[in-house]
Formats: C-alpha cells, structure tokens, sequence
C-alpha cells in the first residue's frame, strides 16, 4: 500500500485529488494507495480566498464568460467505486445566467460564489473516496518535512508524524515578512493616536472596527485589493451605491454616520488601474486571431526551449508590440497622430513598455488628474470613448496571457531572464488584471462625494510625529487614523514566514530559482534542489512555485495542465 499526502485543498488542491484518480483510472494503475488530505480550513476545495461566508464585497476579478474555460470533471470508475462527473462553472450556474448577450455587460460575481461551486465539486469527490476508506482527511497544520529512509516524514506543531512515499504540497497564499514601512507603521501604532492594519484581509477585522465618520483612512496600494477594502468602508459601513447608468454602471454613493470621514489610496506611483471591456463585444476588438496566437506561441517555445538565445526581456516586448500593433491600427475608434509608420508605432509601443509613463500622443497621459485618467479608461471600457494605445496593449496582453502562461513554464533559459518577463507582465497587470467598470465607477462616485481622496496616492510623504501619523503632498497635509495595507506580497521563496517553507529550507530540501521568486521545480511539479543526490517524491504546485511555472494567480491555472503532469508522474512511478 502506498501512502501519499496533498498538503492544502483549495482549488489546486481539488485539482489534483481529482486528476490523481482520473490517471490511475486511465493508467489502469494496479497498485494500491491511500491519499491524505492536510487542510485547516473547514471549506474544502474553497480555502480561505473562496470562503462562502465572506463578505459579497469581495468580488472576483475574471468575469463569469471569462469562467467558461473552468472544465467539469468526467465520471471515473476505479475497482468498482464510481466517482461521479461534476459539471464545468458555467454547467453548474442556474439557467438564467449561463449566457449572456454580447452587448450585455459581463458579470463578475462574488468570491463566494465561484467559492461555493468549488466547496460543492470537493465534496462530490472526497465523500466518494472517504466512504470507501481511500483518503483521510487530517485538520492539522504541517510544519516540518523530512527525509527518512526514502520515506517523506511529515509533522505537525504537535509533533505527531505523518510517513509518506509521495507528498504534494498546494498551500497557496503564506505569510511573509512585512515591508520596512509596513512594520514602522505596526510598531509605531502600538500607544498611539492611529491604527494599524498589516493586511486587508479578512475584510470583517477593518469593518468591526471602531472606524467612523469622523476618522481618514489611508490604504497602502491602488490595486485590487484596495478596492475589496473601499467596499468594505462603505457599503459595509452602511453606505450604498446607486446606478444612475445601466450601459455604464455609473454611480452615486449615498452615505452613512459609519463611513470614514476621507479614504486616501496611495502607492509608489499612483497609476490606477484600467477596467476590463465591459462585455464581450467590445472585448473583441483586442482579441488576437488564431493565426496571431500561433506564432506568438511559436516565438515564446523557441525561447523557452533555447532555441532562440536572448539577453533579456526585449524578445518579449517585440512580440508584443507586433501583435498590439496588428490589432491597434484595426480599431475604428481610436488615439489619433500625425502620419506615422508601423516602426515608429512599434518603437512607441517598446518605449512604452520599458517606461510606464513614457508620453506619447496615443498614450493617456499619467500627468492628468486621476479622476479624468479612471474616467477615460471607464469609458474606453464602456466603447464610449476613443483607446489609447496603452490601453490597447493591456487588453491585447490579457489574450496574450494564457499561451505565455502554457509556453514560459520552466524555461530553458536563465533566471535573470525569467524574471525579467515577470517583471513584464507584472507591470501590465494594471491593464491586463483590471478591475470590472462597475469597481471604477464606485471609485469615482466616492471622489465626487468627497470621500475617496486621490490627491495623496502618487507616494506621499509620510510622517509620524508627535503620535500623529501624517500624509503630505504638494503642501497639503492630512491626518491619517487608520493605515491599512492591501498590497498583497509576492511569493518571494526567502521572505516566506510560514514554519513549513522555513523548515524546508532549513532542511536543504528547496531552494528558489532566483532570489526575488519561488521554488524551483520541475514540468511534474518535483522540487529540483541542485545539493540533493538524488530525486525525492516531493512536488509544490500553485504560488510558491512562481518562477518555475508563471501566472499562479489565475483561477484557471488551478485546473490546468501543471496539475495533469504531476498526476501522470505520480502514476507512473506508483505503477
């Protein structure tokens, strides 16, 4: 009998339970096993990111035709136990919503939403194989993996031990070492006149809060997590937004005595994020054709096989100024300009993409209040407005994502390189990872009513003087009651604080693939560790990997092919 262990069952989790079986059904695998699930949390498949009971205000972040692509599982049959089939997301939603218009906006639900679909397709699974005595599920936190004897020696804060021959770990989200500010902010807090908030979530902490109307807080970060912290100061405050725009989503906010007196973003440098298309008609002006998506797959192999030997990141920025070129001078309404050629376009494009905030006629200019900037980019969104070249490259980005995504994982080529594209298409984000409009809108209903203040969000000056926490800028100056920071920090594998990767270090079983990402692994999820002698049965897939494998933040990426190869190796070696 053989004895492995998935450590973490949210989604990647989930995916792995269920490729695992599907493999040894395909594989016809004879020998015998028992799988142990590791999870804290009481909602598996789910995990604290998709928790049903989470507040409505936090929304997801890819649309519910952008979840079409999440598959069902298929019926497997495995020494007479039927595992049942379980349908894709767009299979499981009610009638009603399955299909939507091209015209009608998209619909990005909430995280408990997609929360509760995972929750119900884990359950439909584990009860099968736990009734059957195939799998046993274990509430307990590991914190220490060693090696014993060939045998994978698991153990818990208790220090009871766990023996495995093969073991997964899919923990996805850990704790890391706070930034210096961050800590200063902590510290500081303690015995004086502000709070202090380390991390937003879970968002119930912020909202039972004694903040009030009378208090300014500040949010450390402009992205998506700021937002998920602005709904929570007001519409779960007590405040409400009103549609005044069906086609649009504009809005105004109706206040209460609990929402804070002023909400001050701020980031190192202030650039908002551009929202999504709105619907999928729109939407399809960015997406490349078939014949584009062949040859930007075939480019990206040749350099991630080494095939095509390249210094840096700027094989990348060419490709993408080729296709964002193709698709830009295609657009009806547009950024117009003097007379100018495909190279000078192409050169405008890679001269974007190496300075964000580099000016050109096409390009919407970062100087421009911050209100008119998220408005322009709304109605770009909304098709009511001409695009800027910049925002045409995001959204011709986000199709480009899943094939770099598929091709760019574990890469035959240096870590500087691989995270130079990183860096790349982490600084795209603000376009390719948009928010939904309706998000943008609220944000700007907030500034007209005076509550949301952007003046502060290019990097402030902060000062804690006097027990007084202090924003400054431009001679403007505000006192801040409450920080809170909603920058969610990357899986750097040596700012990890979780005893588990800190023990695997300790113990010289991991190590990253550069010092500003994760662990490096193999295609089958195995970790590589050039000390170690010979191969262990031990794998990470998801976050902590980042590196060896890109785009570990997707939802779709929990059901992809990474999990399918680590499945059909376990299998092989099992068989």
């Amino acid at each position: 009998m053989k004895k492995l262990a998935i450590v973490g069952i949210g989604p990647r989790g989930l995916s792995a339970l269920e490729n695992l079986f599907l493999e040894a059904f395909n594989q016809k695998l004879k020998t015998k096993f028992h799988v142990t699930l590791f999870e804290t949390y009481n909602q598996l498949g789910a995990g604290r990111i998709w928790d049903t009971t989470q507040t409505e205000v936090n929304w997801l972040n890819i649309s519910e035709r952008g979840l079409k692509d999440l598959k069902g599982r298929k019926e497997v049959k495995i020494n007479n136990i039927i595992i049942p089939s379980f349908p894709s997301y767009t299979e499981w939603l009610p009638s009603n919503e399955k299909y939507l218009k091209t015209t009608d906006p998209d619909i990005f639900p909430p995280r408990k939403k997609l929360g509760k679909y995972l929750e119900e397709r884990c359950s439909s699974i584990v009860e099968v194989l736990k009734n059957n005595n195939i799998i046993t599920v274990v509430s307990t936190t590991i914190t220490n993996i060693e090696t014993e004897n060939n045998k994978l020696i698991l153990s818990n804060l208790d220090n009871q031990y766990y023996t495995f021959d093969e073991v997964l770990i899919t923990i996805g989200h850990q704790p890391t070492k706070f930034e210096k500010d961050v800590e200063e902010y902590k510290i500081e807090s303690f015995n004086k006149n502000f709070l202090c908030f380390t991390e937003p979530y879970p968002l119930t902490r912020i909202t039972g809060s004694t903040i009030n109307k009378e208090k300014n807080v500040a949010i450390r970060g402009f992205g998506l997590a700021m937002i998920d912290v602005v709904r929570a100061l007001t519409i779960e405050k007590g405040g409400s937004f009103e549609i005044q725009n069906k086609d649009t989503f504009e809005s105004t906010f109706k206040n209460s005595a609990l929402v804070p007196n002023q909400i001050l973003p701020y980031s190192l440098d202030g650039l908002p994020m551009a929202p999504k298309p709105i619907n999928a008609i729109i939407d399809s002006q960015f997406e490349i054709s078939s014949k584009q998506a062949d040859y930007f797959e075939s480019e990206i192999n040749k350099v991630a096989k080494g095939v095509k030997k390249v210094k840096d990141n700027s094989f990348l920025k060419h490709l993408i100024a080729e296709l964002s070129f193709e698709i830009f001078v295609k657009l009806e309404y547009k950024f117009s300009s003097k007379e100018i050629t495909e190279y000078q376009l192409k050169n405008i494009i890679k001269k974007w993409l190496s300075n964000s905030k580099y000016k050109n006629d096409l390009i919407l200019d970062t100087d421009f209040e911050l209100d008119y900037i998220i408005n322009a980019f709304v109605q770009m969104a909304c098709g009511k407005k001409a695009i800027s070249l910049d925002y045409c490259i995001g959204q011709v980005w986000r199709h480009c994502q899943p094939i770099l995504y598929k091709a760019f994982s574990h890469p035959n080529v240096s870590e500087d390189i691989i995270a130079g594209v990183i860096e790349l298409d982490e600084q795209l984000k603000r376009y390719s990872y948009g928010p939904p409009v309706e998000s943008m809108q609220q944000l700007l209903a907030l500034s007209r009513a005076k509550i949301l203040n952007l003046k502060f969000c290019n990097n402030p000056k902060i000062t804690i003087e006097q027990n007084t926490l202090t924003f400054e800028k431009y001679n403007d100056k505000k006192e801040i009651h409450v920080i809170i920071n909603s920058v969610l920090n990357p899986p750097k594998l040596l700012e990890v604080t979780s005893p588990i990767i800190l023990n695997l270090l300790r113990n010289d079983l991991i190590e990253p693939i550069h010092s500003k990402l994760g662990i490096h692994t193999k295609e089958n999820g195995l970790i590589m560790n050039s000390d170690l002698k010979k191969e262990i049965p031990l794998a990470v897939l998801g976050r902590l990997s980042k590196g060896s494998v890109i785009g570990v933040d997707a939802i779709l990426e929990c059901f992809g092919v990474r999990i399918e190869n680590w499945a059909k190796d376990v299998v092989k070696r099992l068989n």
